[in-house]
């Protein structure tokens, strides 16, 4: 299976990325974005937005829980 990279030099402060067929997987406790085989990765112009950074939901741990019913 090969895996293709993104590597952080490609993306530059005050890029847009858009991901096609993405998705996040739980690694180890911690949030980790994955795109599949045919997803696309595209590094555009920059959008017209600001990005709330004070929520960073990848920084919290995360485990599993079973609930009994």
């Amino acid at each position: 299976m090969k895996f293709r990279i993104l590597t952080v030099d490609l993306v530059k402060d005050g890029s847009t990325i858009i991901l096609r067929n993405a998705k996040i997987d739980m690694f180890k406790g911690s949030m980790r974005l994955a795109v599949d085989k045919w997803g696309r990765v595209e590094v555009t112009e920059p959008a017209d937005f600001t990005v709330k950074e004070d929520n960073n939901l990848s920084l919290i741990e995360y485990e599993l829980v079973n609930v009994v019913e």
